[in-house]
């Protein structure tokens, strides 16, 4: 019988966290138990201040117990898989060992089936570091192993390391001579910067819309103000994109395409994405307050309340989202003519609000259209059903129409003002925007625009030539002086 343990092949002990999983467990559960309420976030600080009082054995119980995790929907490793494939094909033991709790890394070893025995927290032990080392010689002792392999991620798993056969490692240098790397390092630097979401900030362009209009672009001093608020406005984008994907992580990994983003696919830590959160708002915030003065700093703080609260709760909330978002790119322009020190123009800012009530309510339509959801359920993180649909893009074509209108008001307003040079090139403006909405929702109809119509708009050809000629006519109507010739033409 002795003789038979000697014989036991050398398991191979795997780590959860960042290992097996490209997550960390506990950090997502306690971005989970925050998100849900005051009082959840509440209870949220107790249980850490607890946590650090009586360890944090007894934190990650209360967590299990609060924020239960769906083992379907973890980023798990194909590599750390494949030599987990490996090693059951030579017959070896394979060991889940976690300093996670164990309801979790049950729940893990259920979904995958790949486990012989699983080593976790329990109520009163943390399995980290020199603990999981002890727990792992025990088991090997118990099943007559000699040796084992260990996988992880981190400095914490150094003793374990030098203890094992075979040092494998997904994240840290193991500092020992038998290290065999299974991961190249992540490019911590890219992964930050895909989650800033950098193709977006062109949405903030609309920071220069009023240093168009107001005649002040050949101004050197104005620009750099607005290239100023531009930067700042990205910055706080940047900010809150990273703080809704730490919101939405669940929902994303869920998502076709937005399983893809860093946080929901694991690449970049929580720790990381938060403090970056901090520094982006921080910095453009107090940017904005010591390069354009205290009115355009608290626009861009209003710009930051409501896209906290967006991501908080109003996204959520049906009608509101998209009253929201349009609200959003309304302060893109206040920001702008702040920034400058020019009146905001009512009509740029109505306009405004219901063009992109229209692309709000056409974003909702395409998530609406391509979710495998039934009609009744509603989509996930959000307040509409299938059954919306033909709500949905019966208020967004209506919103489109209003803002031609509301661009024929604006041509017949201007044209009794001495604002224009021209103002009979204001008419022209409505035709092309006809062109643009009808065919952008006709496109979303035809599943031919993604989840952003804002962003398939910047990158869409045809949409940027109406974009300049509209922007041409504004010019050309502001500088050209045809008035007189046309008005005897028309007269």
């Amino acid at each position: 019988m002795l003789h038979e343990r000697i014989q036991t092949p050398a398991p191979l002990v795997v780590d959860l966290d960042r290992t097996l999983i490209a997550n960390d467990i506990a950090m997502e559960q306690m971005i989970r138990v925050g998100r849900g309420s005051w009082r959840a976030l509440a209870w949220l600080v107790l249980a850490v201040v607890v946590g650090l009082w009586r360890g944090p054995a007894r934190l990650k119980a209360r967590l299990a117990r609060r924020a239960p995790v769906d083992a379907t929907t973890l980023p798990y490793r194909a590599e750390v898989l494949a030599l987990i494939a490996a090693a059951r094909a030579e017959g070896r033991p394979v060991i889940l060992a976690t300093a996670s709790h164990a309801r979790i890394a049950a729940r893990v070893a259920r979904h995958l089936g790949l486990f012989d025995r699983v080593i976790a927290t329990s109520a009163r032990t943390n399995t980290k570091g020199a603990a999981k080392l002890a727990a792992i010689r025990a088991a090997c002792a118990e099943i007559g192993a000699a040796a084992f392999d260990y996988i992880g991620d981190a400095r914490a798993d150094r003793p374990i390391w030098r203890a094992a056969r075979t040092a494998y490692t997904v994240g840290a240098a193991t500092g020992t001579a038998h290290e065999t790397r299974l991961l190249r390092p992540v490019a911590l630097p890219r992964a930050l910067l895909r989650a800033a979401r950098p193709h977006q900030w062109a949405k903030n362009a609309l920071v220069f819309v009023p240093l168009l209009t107001s005649g002040l672009i050949a101004h050197p001093a104005a620009g750099w103000r607005s290239l100023t608020a531009f930067a700042c406005l990205s910055l706080i984008a940047s900010s809150v994109y990273l703080l809704n994907d730490l919101l939405d992580v669940d929902a994303d990994r869920l998502h076709p395409t937005k399983c893809r983003r860093p946080l929901a696919a694991g690449t970049l830590p929580i720790p990381h994405a938060v403090a970056a959160a901090v520094a982006f708002a921080v910095v453009g915030l107090g940017g904005g307050l010591a390069l354009l003065g205290p009115v355009a700093a608290l626009t861009m703080a209003g710009y930051f309340a409501l896209t906290l609260a967006y991501s908080f709760r109003l996204k959520a909330a049906m009608i509101a989202d998209v009253l929201a978002l349009a609200c959003l790119y309304a302060v893109r322009l206040v920001v702008g003519a702040a920034a400058i020190g020019v009146p905001v123009s009512s009509w740029l800012v109505l306009f405004s609000l219901f063009l992109f009530l229209s692309l709000g309510y056409l974003k909702r339509y395409v998530e609406l259209r391509t979710s495998n959801r039934p009609p009744h359920r509603l989509l996930s993180g959000r307040g509409y059903t299938g059954d919306d649909i033909e709500v949905v893009a019966m208020s967004g074509i209506a919103a489109g129409m209003v803002s031609v209108l509301v661009m024929v008001l604006f041509a017949e307003a201007m044209g009794r003002s001495n604002a224009y040079a021209t103002p009979q090139l204001l008419w022209l403006m409505p035709l092309p925007l006809l062109y643009w909405l009808n065919r952008i929702w006709m496109m979303g109809k035809r599943g031919q625009v993604d989840s952003d119509p804002v962003a398939f708009a910047i990158t869409d050809r045809k949409s940027l030539a109406v974009g300049a000629m509209l922007g041409g006519i504004v010019l050309a109507a502001k500088f050209a002086p045809f008035g007189a010739a046309l008005a005897r033409i028309s007269g």
